[in-house]
């Protein structure tokens, strides 16, 4: 965290500002007068005539057409004219071609001034130059105009895109609007407003039991009354009391009642001692422009934040040029040649990528907002390391005085590039990723609001982009900068990530830049390689389709790889054969999948990820059924490809309307949510997190006034009654937090543990999330294949026991609940054991039912669970009394050391 040993930081920054000026200065020769002659193919010099002689009309018709179209001096094109007109005179006016046929001078001049009007970049040459005696001209006004017409479309497109936005009613009708996403969906900036600042010295002594603070989002609340009646219990306000919570209270997902608690029990603001700013990214008394720069960022020195500025500088210059039209010798259309300072203005951009990992960031992704994580800068780095190291490739070979295509050597050495980097991936995303229902594109969070078409559409180019970027490296032809500038989208959306967790721009703008950036940089190789319109958007469209269907991606581009080193390895084989070895490509597929299917089962991928988000999303339900007599089944339906994704330990939110807005009692009480349009009501799905459908058992409540329910429930009337088949609804999600990772880890308090056997403790609709345990435990065993036992190696949990305790034996689940027909074959067993409580215990006095209702659950508790070991864990959920005053104690009597609660 030392600043590194630099005299001082004014001199730094002084010299570092000089060479800005350097830059720019160089960058205003480079693009100076558009009209000064390129090649010596310009120059008025006597030596392009001739004396006569076979080819020599030819010759002269060439240079008449090209100081045509260049406009070059009258006198010297009239001497041109003047000695056709003499070998005309001397019959001289046709040239002897290979087939003897004639060539008339008339028709030649016409077909010479015809194509040299036209600039076409000669391809087989390094740098792509234009052709000789091409009008120069033309060609810049059609690139400037198309560079900026172009721009301007993608630009506005993509403002249409990150502007549209819907609002979703609580029975789940959309009504698009034209409107953009607030910076923050819950904003205390007024809350704070008047309030006295606190340090976070200050704020660290109110963390204990009767005296309990914390902070959200900078807002410093007590808590110390309104622990006790936390619906998450106590226990969870502790872990966080004395310090910031904001990432917290987001994650889980709070409703509007919560909210109100934080603006209604705030008594200061948070200060920090760093950085003296508000914590939680937003810093007091700070531009946006001033929450950029901090000392995280070398010390101070701003090393990260000068390549970026000069990183971008370099994006922003070569596309200048190429848009331009103006071309620099032994270069390509964006100054990227042979020479030296190419390679280093490229390697520039890899060390820009390597100083980002001097940043402190999130180790798991926001699931709230696009915010940088560690999984992403891993793969960015990876990401811009392959172009790199393709770039320098492909330099080394123009550099060297090769051809264009190099050689079948050069070919393989960047496809191992390629391969090397999906491996890379690979490790990265096992080391990183905590969630396997997670993708860097399928699982991006969107605004509040955002229209599903929009949303379908940004993850189908996102992932088309992949492609692209990929291809755009490999066959980069006579380029070097297709190979190169396909890294600004990498880098400009880290930056914009940067940006929404300083709270300078939305969501939606973030997403609307990144496509822009996207798309800009697909657009550059267009404007140069017109086959990229059609014969490049359909090999990038079907490389989506084949990888949606399932295969492989080694073998994606092991198929594309055979073609390739074929031209360079065996080029004349290549030439009499081209239809064949385009055909080789889906032979190799098909090679690939049968292979896949031979070593691990399967030919084709599964793949599925999490489509639910934190903001509401709407979705159809398609089944009700009623389960026993206090108990509704709800089954919604998920979009093709999608799962839930949820993991043990999570929940989902429905939102559904306020039956009691405007009342100020309900059900005989002070009614505390009489403000809001919509409510949401938690729910841990019962369904698999791979499943198709999202299930949620919802308890009915309804009216009964002798039981003390005259009015029912708020959120269940609507979801149990009034919510029909095929009507939407509404739900957010994940919230919470996991407790199961995979592989027997369990999160116990703040350590994993390694567990065996599972035992779940649960009252009354808290065996949702026993449920939920149970189908991801099975289902880990069903992917894990069908041969697989729980032996002493495994890490494999086979070993589940249930004690549900209900008030009547009629409020617990049938038995196929829990061993239901499709997983009669599974390798984890579940013994399950229903406790009815209605007048089982005879007792008058409420403390002697206490005791027999804990003699009660002891004895169920015996009969049911594994003894009390390392690897076993008690899964714990039900009414805050009956977990915090029951369960809790009586399990820590009998040894069980790993005790999950989940509410």
């Amino acid at each position: 965290g030392k600043p590194y040993p630099i005299p001082s930081r004014e001199l730094f920054h002084f010299i570092m500002l000089r060479s800005l000026l350097c830059v720019a200065l160089l960058a205003s020769v480079v693009a100076g007068p558009a009209d000064r002659p390129r090649h010596a193919n310009f120059a008025e010099s006597d030596d392009q005539l001739c004396e006569g002689g076979a080819g020599c009309s030819t010759h002269l018709l060439q240079l008449s057409a090209t100081h045509q179209q260049k406009e070059v001096s009258t006198r010297h094109r009239d001497r041109i004219l003047s000695q056709l007109a003499a070998l005309r005179t001397a019959g001289s006016t046709t040239d002897a071609r290979a087939d003897g046929d004639p060539v008339g001078d008339a028709a030649t001049l016409a077909k010479i001034s015809e194509e040299a009007a036209v600039c076409k970049p000669d391809e087989s040459v390094w740098g792509c130059p234009n052709p000789v005696g091409c009008n120069e001209e033309v060609y810049r006004k059609q690139m400037q105009i198309g560079g900026i017409v172009g721009t301007a479309m993608i630009m506005a497109f993509c403002a249409f895109i990150g502007t549209r936005e819907i609002k979703i009613a609580a029975g789940g009708d959309l009504e698009e609007l034209g409107m953009k996403e607030s910076l923050q969906v819950e904003d205390f900036t007024e809350t704070a407003k008047g309030l006295r600042s606190v340090g976070e010295e200050e704020l660290a002594k109110h963390s204990r039991q009767g005296d309990l603070w914390l902070a959200i989002d900078g807002v410093v609340c007590d808590l110390t009354e309104f622990a006790t009646l936390h619906p998450g219990g106590e226990q969870i306000l502790m872990e966080h009391a004395g310090r910031e919570a904001g990432e917290a209270f987001h994650e889980v997902g709070h409703s509007q009642f919560a909210i109100s608690q934080v603006r209604a029990n705030a008594v200061a603001m948070l200060v920090t001692t760093e950085e003296n700013g508000v914590a939680g990214g937003v810093v007091a008394g700070k531009s946006w422009f001033g929450r950029l720069f901090t000392k995280e960022d070398f010390g101070g020195y701003n090393f990260h934040k000068i390549l970026g500025i000069l990183a971008l500088a370099q994006y922003v210059l070569r596309t200048c040029l190429i848009f331009s039209g103006f071309r620099i010798p032994n270069a390509d259309q964006a100054w990227f040649g042979p020479d030296y300072f190419s390679l280093v203005s490229v390697w520039m951009l890899a060390a820009l990528q390597f100083t980002s990992f001097k940043f402190i960031v999130p180790r798991n992704r926001i699931l709230g907002q696009p915010m940088i994580w560690q999984e992403w800068r891993m793969h960015n780095l990876i990401f811009v390391m392959r172009h790199v190291l393709i770039f320098t490739i492909r330099w080394y070979v123009w550099h060297s005085g090769m051809g264009v295509h190099g050689s079948a050597t050069c070919t393989l050495l960047m496809y191992g590039v390629l391969f090397t980097q999906l491996k890379t991936v690979d490790m990265a995303t096992d080391w990183l990723r905590e969630d396997k229902h997670e993708s860097l594109t399928a699982t991006w969070p969107f605004w509040k609001g955002c229209p599903p078409w929009v949303e379908q559409f940004i993850k189908f180019y996102y992932t088309i982009a992949q492609f692209q970027a990929t291809l755009l490296a490999l066959t980069g032809s006579s380029y070097l900068f297709m190979n190169i500038m396909v890294i600004f989208p990498f880098q400009w959306a880290s930056l914009m990530m940067t940006l929404v967790r300083k709270n300078i721009i939305s969501t939606a703008a973030y997403h609307a830049s990144y496509l822009w950036s996207l798309m800009q940089v697909v657009f550059l190789t267009m404007l140069i390689h017109e086959s990229l319109f059609l014969e490049g958007w359909a090999v990038w469209v079907m490389l989506y389709f084949v990888r949606r269907q399932g295969l492989n991606k080694y073998g994606l581009w092991i198929g594309m790889m055979v073609p390739s080193f074929s031209k360079d390895a065996v080029p004349e084989f290549y030439a009499n054969n081209e239809n064949l070895m385009k055909w080789s490509i889906p032979m190799v597929w098909a090679l690939c999948a049968l292979g896949q299917y031979l070593f691990q089962g399967r030919a084709l991928e599964k793949r599925a990820r999490r489509y639910l988000e934190n903001r509401p999303k709407s979705l159809e339900l398609i089944q009700k059924e009623k389960v026993g007599d206090s108990m509704m089944l709800l089954r919604f339906q998920l979009p093709t490809g999608f799962t839930s994704g949820l993991s043990p330990g999570q929940h989902i939110r429905v939102h559904c309307p306020n039956a009691s807005k405007g009342r100020p009692t309900w059900n005989g009480r002070a009614n505390a949510e009489d403000i809001p349009e919509t409510l949401s009501r938690s729910y841990t799905p019962v369904s698999a997190p791979d499943d198709p459908t999202l299930d949620i058992l919802v308890k009915v409540y309804p009216p009964n006034a002798a039981a003390g329910f005259p009015d029912g429930g708020r959120g269940s009337t609507f979801l149990t009654d009034a919510l029909e088949v095929g009507m939407q609804v509404p739900v957010s999600g994940p919230h919470g937090f996991k407790v199961y990772h995979g592989d027997g880890r369990f999160l116990v308090g703040a350590q994993f543990k390694q567990i065996r056997r599972v035992a779940a403790l649960v009252g009354g609709s808290g065996v949702t999330p026993a449920m939920a345990t149970l189908r991801e435990l099975r289902a880990e065993a069903r992917a894990a294949g069908p041969n697989v036992k729980g032996g002493a190696n495994s890490e494999l949990v086979t070993d589940v026991a249930v004690l549900h305790v209900t008030h009547k034996a009629e409020d617990a689940l049938p038995d196929s609940w829990y061993e239901p027909a499709n997983e009669a074959d599974s390798v984890v067993a579940c013994r399950v054991k229903n406790l009815a409580t209605a007048g089982a215990t005879g007792a008058k006095s409420p403390q002697a039912r206490a005791s027999a209702r804990r003699e009660q659950l002891q004895g169920a508790i015996a009969e049911t669970f594994p003894a009390a070991a390392d690897d076993v864990v008690v899964l714990v959920c039900g009414p805050q009394a009956f977990v915090n005053e029951l369960c809790l104690p009586l399990l820590k009597e009998l040894g069980f050391q790993n005790v999950i609660t989940m509410w």
